[in-house]
């Protein structure tokens, strides 16, 4: 079998067993309640409550979410200026990968003063920073460059009039990808946000003057993808990639929770995973072949961190069912950042069993705060982990189990493998918008699609 044809047994399997677990009449009665409460909400018009639409705010409502930056900071540079969009994670202050990137990044740039943290509200650009050396808002002007950096599939129709807005002002708009998975794996993803992701895809990404992948992983299943299935009227013409960096900081001196703490207190060595419990990060084979283990008398334990996520409510009752719940098994679903690096610097090793990713972001975290790493075999962790990572066979318990005993025999190592910091990666993707020093040039792009360019682009 092939590995696409691997993932998409393995998520028909997981997809039946959530079903399974539903009552049809439930399931049926659920429904038509849901139906209920979209016509009402449309009809007096609160469809925003359901839709994933931003409802607008007035001016001090908007201002209120802005973020006061206390230290000294270099003013901007005058022109041409560099706005990187950061308006969903303004707008709704959530803590995911994608959120971490963009915090990490825009907070470096505004720091060393080589871009301007930005987000729209009524198609006007303010500053999500308050500090006296930056500007409230913003107009552009032409040699501007706008990178969106945030996730903004979810209130992709705004982004239709900054489009509008930078060409009309001759200003250029990088997107930012993360990764193509709604695409390539629709079942793997919530529905409203795979519907969402293809708009975004097509009527924002497709548009932008350059595009720039957080790995280039990333960046070759977007060529490959569009080699397959060709995009009407495709603007993009240069493609780039950067690397994100490993460290984070603990914002506002936050502390671990008591609970992690007597947790960590008790358990020296055990096996973690991190990631939003979802179908694609495959926990069910981490599962299976640590009940491989438990079965042969090992005492191996293994920590899940992550909030609960869609399409997953069986296994989540799995879980915490376990006979082993409570004793090798752990599930902590609201595990803050000083928690987090706590659980890397005492881990045995990271378990990352996730058949896609755009980048892999628990891979580096645990390999620089200490932990060993086993994580499946697919290219994005190979790009990212190297030679520093144990790799088993895409979606295979009995390999995961062999590197696990494999793992448990080893000593923890002391010595870091090398890896940027945030403030490296950031001036890593400046340089890159300012030089134009894209991995994949105009030329580079023209000979790649020579033979499409005449009916698609």
């Amino acid at each position: 079998m092939t590995q696409k044809a691997i993932i998409e047994a393995f998520l028909r399997a997981e997809l039946d067993r959530e079903h399974r677990q539903n009552n049809p009449l439930f399931s049926y009665l659920k429904s038509k309640a849901r139906e209920l409460y979209w016509t009402l909400s449309r009809v007096l018009g609160f469809s925003h409550w359901h839709d994933g639409r931003w409802l607008a705010l007035d001016p001090h409502q908007a201002s209120s979410l802005r973020s006061d930056l206390f230290a000294d900071i270099p003013a901007p540079k005058q022109m041409p200026r560099l706005f990187i969009d950061m308006t969903a994670t303004h707008r709704y202050q959530k803590h995911t990968g994608v959120q971490r990137v963009v915090r990490e990044i825009t907070h470096a740039c505004v720091m060393a003063g080589s871009a301007i943290p930005v987000f729209i509200e009524n198609g006007r650009i303010f500053s999500h920073f308050r500090h006296e050396n930056l500007p409230e808002e913003f107009d552009l002007a032409p040699g501007d460059r706008i990178f969106l950096l945030d996730s903004g599939w979810g209130s992709w129709q705004e982004y239709l009039i900054l489009l509008t807005q930078a060409r009309a002002a001759n200003v250029r708009i990088i997107g930012c990808l993360y990764d193509i998975i709604p695409l390539l794996y629709p079942d793997a993803v919530e529905e409203a946000n795979c519907s969402a992701f293809h708009q975004w895809f097509a009527h924002i990404l497709s548009q932008c003057d350059a595009l720039i992948c957080i790995s280039k992983s990333v960046a070759l299943d977007y060529l490959a993808y569009l080699q397959e299935t060709p995009i009407q009227n495709l603007r993009t013409r240069q493609v780039g990639w950067f690397q994100l960096g490993a460290d984070f900081d603990l914002k506002n001196n936050i502390m671990p929770t008591p609970i992690v703490e007597a947790f960590i207190t008790n358990n020296q060595n055990f096996f973690l995973s991190v990631g939003t419990i979802e179908p694609r990060k495959a926990y069910p084979i981490a599962l299976a072949a640590f009940e491989k283990l438990w079965a042969q008398g090992d005492e191996c334990i293994y920590v899940l961190v992550g909030r609960p996520g869609w399409n997953t409510s069986a296994l989540q009752k799995v879980i915490i069912a376990h006979a082993e719940y409570g004793r090798k098994l752990y599930w902590f679903s609201d595990a803050n950042d000083a928690d987090l690096r706590l659980f890397y610097q005492r881990a045995q090793a990271l378990v990352f069993p996730s058949f896609a990713e755009g980048f892999g972001m628990p891979l580096v975290e645990a390999l620089y705060y200490g932990a060993s790493v086993i994580a499946s075999d697919i290219p994005v962790f190979r790009e990212v982990g190297g030679a520093e990572v144990r790799y088993f066979s895409l979606l295979d318990a009995d390999s995961l189990r062999q590197h696990i005993v494999e793992t448990e025999k080893t000593i923890k190592k002391k010595d870091r493998p090398l890896f940027i910091s945030w403030q490296e990666s950031a001036s890593q993707l400046v340089d890159l918008i300012d030089q134009e020093n894209y991995q994949i040039n105009q030329a580079q792009w023209a000979e790649r699609f020579s033979g499409q360019e005449g009916s698609s682009f």
